[in-house]
């Protein structure tokens, strides 16, 4: 297969397009040949069900989920299906139940909640059978597609070794080399790169979710081990900056800048070539140039190793090499354990805790119910047909913020607008029956290929669609297009104004909870750092799994400051910027101190005392104030013995030791500027 058509075909949103559209194809293939044509052709319905959920894609205890989701879609198909053919109006009380109860599913984790909205989704579409076929076929044909489709994309990846780990750990290696390449004007603007990159931290979250299920089946490959702890080093290389301004400045030394830049850009590229070959099924060979780079900027930075870099570049020296060679064989630096055993939740007790007021899961389950109910209620009302594009609407515009959610309301009513005129254009033309089915069909490989995309032009071809089926089935194309732009006008305004009035949860309300999370589990990173620093045995996977927990922490904050900048109170919480970036640099140093603490570097006894006198210090000034206690102030006694660590460091030899006790030193710095920060409170939860 030449390498332009691979690329092709492992393109992610294409090949999503293929394994769908041909799954439905051999389905309605199936449908025809036992002359149940129209009853798998309404089963598909099930189909942006199993989308929403990801059922099809592979996830830890993937059997016992697919035991509990498919019969949940075919009950909830069979339940609104029968209540929307015999009794419309029991529909208003049913979903203002449902969107309550299957909004809570959120409680369990993400794949949870996108179960519990196909569930809603499932609702919805149960309306288009209703009065069609009986309800019981449709939820039988729900489920029978729901385990097709499951069944046939297992087929799909294992052809493909394991496809969705693939493609993943493909886009975690092209974000590496952006971030990698984005080096460069990190030099000239200090701005860039002080939050967390949010898609790399979404990547690396699949790819070890994938990585899980591919082991737990015996699928998982050393091949995409290695590269899946290659990635997690590399993530964690790039992090680790000493001291931002002094390598600002150890980098436009003459020499060192264009030596850089060529590192850069060989390395990155390097990186891209990697993706490349995992998403193609291609063995990873080696660059000859990363060698040549890498000794080129090494030979610039030998000469500034003593005098006013010296505490920083030989720190980077070595960092040159183990990025290079991570890049060049696609392997770990050292090994260890890095998918394990995950914790059990007593899920009972899980689901309870958050059946209160103070929950946002529950409010928004809460909100979720009304706006349904009030919908199906305007949608009898006004006696507009069975309403599910207008509940469609209100359940696939909601995102996590209002600002997202009012761009994804705008998008689904120009591109609903635009299908429409599509629509009409081609029915004007004559097309109808089989001809108007034919070009629905056509249609669905590109709109699926667009959903995860863009809303609106996913939403322009799905309502061609929409229109071409109900032209096959009973001729109606023409008529059910003003109705359809109503539905979805009225579902988008209900969720503009119920997320608007109705309990909005603004990201700044989430400041406080999210600080002291953050904050424990980086004062937890450095207590582990302390002890390996102060002589005792900290494994490798301990260190690991700390840099990890303080690294989603601090992809949490930034995901919520992203939603809030957009919010009307935003001035409010301007602090929370300058929060982030010391939370990151504080990682940044504590990710430069590990690999010294794996090296087994021990600090001298008055050494190891003095530094964990003031750390130790920082963090329970910083606990404190987290709680509520203390003033807020920078202790006396801890700025003098911070001093006594600066004089350590000034007084030290640039070795090992000197390097951690510097980090050390950096680290109490940030923590000083932090409790600053962390003193002026957060406004209050709306």
């Amino acid at each position: 297969m030449p390498f332009s058509f691979r690329r092709w075909w492992f393109n992610g949103h294409i090949n999503l397009a293929l394994r769908l559209s041909s799954a439905m194809l051999l389905w309605l293939a199936g449908a025809w040949l036992v002359d149940r044509f129209l009853l798998g052709l309404l089963s598909l319905l099930a189909l942006p069900c199993v989308f929403i959920s990801g059922i099809d894609q592979p996830s830890p205890g993937w059997g016992k989920r697919l035991g509990w989701s498919i019969p949940l879609l075919g009950g909830v198909a069979l339940l609104f299906g029968t209540l929307g053919a015999w009794w419309p109006p029991a529909l208003i009380p049913a979903l203002m139940v449902a969107g309550l109860l299957l909004s809570t599913l959120t409680a369990f984790g993400e794949l949870s909640g996108r179960t519990g909205l196909a569930a809603l989704v499932m609702a919805a579409m149960a309306q288009v059978s209703a009065g069609t076929i009986p309800a019981w076929q449709f939820a039988l044909g729900v489920t029978l597609v729901a385990s097709w489709v499951v069944l046939y994309s297992d087929w799909w990846f294992r052809a493909q070794r394991e496809y969705p780990l693939r493609q993943a750990l493909a886009l975690s290696y092209r974000r590496l080399a952006v971030i990698l390449a984005s080096r460069i004007r990190w030099l000239e603007d200090p701005a860039l790169g002080q939050r967390f990159d949010l898609p790399l931290a979404e990547q690396l979250a699949l790819v070890r979710r994938y990585v899980a299920v591919a082991k737990s089946r015996n699928r998982l490959t050393p091949e995409l081990y290695q590269a899946f702890v290659a990635a997690v080093d590399l993530q964690e290389r790039l992090q680790a900056i000493p001291n931002p301004e002094l390598s600002r400045a150890l980098f436009a030394q003459p020499g060192v800048l264009p030596a850089y830049r060529m590192w850069v850009a060989v390395t990155s590229r390097r990186l891209r070539q990697v993706a490349d070959h995992l998403v193609t099924v291609r063995p990873i060979a080696e660059d000859a140039r990363l060698a040549d780079v890498e000794q080129q900027l090494i030979t610039a930075l030998l000469p500034l190793q003593r005098g006013r870099f010296g505490s920083i570049a030989p720190y980077f020296v070595s960092n040159a090499r183990r990025i290079s060679r991570l890049a060049q064989r696609v392997a770990p630096l050292y090994r260890r354990p890095m998918i394990g055993q995950e914790p059990e939740y007593d899920l009972w007790h899980r689901w309870r805790q958050h059946l209160s007021w103070s929950s946002p899961i529950f409010r928004g389950a809460v909100r979720q119910g009304l706006l349904l109910a009030l919908t199906m209620g305007i949608i009898q009302f006004f006696g507009l047909d069975k309403g599910y594009w207008a509940l469609l609407s209100v359940l696939l515009v909601v995102r996590g913020g209002i600002v997202d959610t009012r761009q994804r309301a705008w998008q689904r009513i120009w591109g609903t607008v635009v299908g429409l005129g599509l629509a009409a254009s081609a029915l004007s033309l004559g097309l109808s029956g089989s001809w108007a089915l034919a070009l629905g069909l056509a249609l669905v490989p590109p709109t699926l290929s667009l959903i995860p995309v863009h809303h609106g032009y996913s939403c322009t071809l799905g309502t061609v669609i929409l229109i071409m089926v109900f032209e096959y089935i009973a001729g109606q194309g023409m008529a059910v297009m003003p109705l359809r732009l109503l539905e979805t006008i009225i579902g988008c305004a209900v969720v503009l104004l119920g997320y608007r009035y109705l309990w909005p949860q603004w990201q700044g309300g989430r400041q406080a909870e999210l600080r002291r999370e953050a904050m424990g589990k980086l004062n937890q990173y450095l207590e582990l750092l302390l002890d390996a620093f102060d002589g005792e045995k900290i494994s490798a996977l301990s260190l690991a799994r700390a840099r990890r927990y303080t690294y989603e922490q601090g992809v949490a904050l930034t995901s919520s400051f992203e939603q809030m900048r957009q919010e009307p109170n935003y001035s409010r919480h301007r602090d929370s910027a300058e929060l982030i970036r010391l939370y990151k640099e504080t990682q940044s140093h504590l990710n430069a101190l590990a690999p010294a603490a794996r090296r087994g570097v021990r600090l001298l006894p008055e050494q190891a005392v003095v530094a964990r006198q003031v750390l130790s210090g920082a963090v329970k000034a910083l606990q404190q104030l987290l709680q509520g206690q203390g003033g807020g102030q920078w202790p006396r006694v801890l700025e003098q013995q911070r001093q006594n660590l600066y004089r350590m460091v000034e007084e030290g030899r640039v070795d090992r030791t000197g390097f951690v006790l510097y980090q050390l030193n950096l680290v109490a710095e940030r923590y000083q500027q932090m409790l600053a920060i962390v003193a002026r409170p957060a406004p209050d939860r709306h």
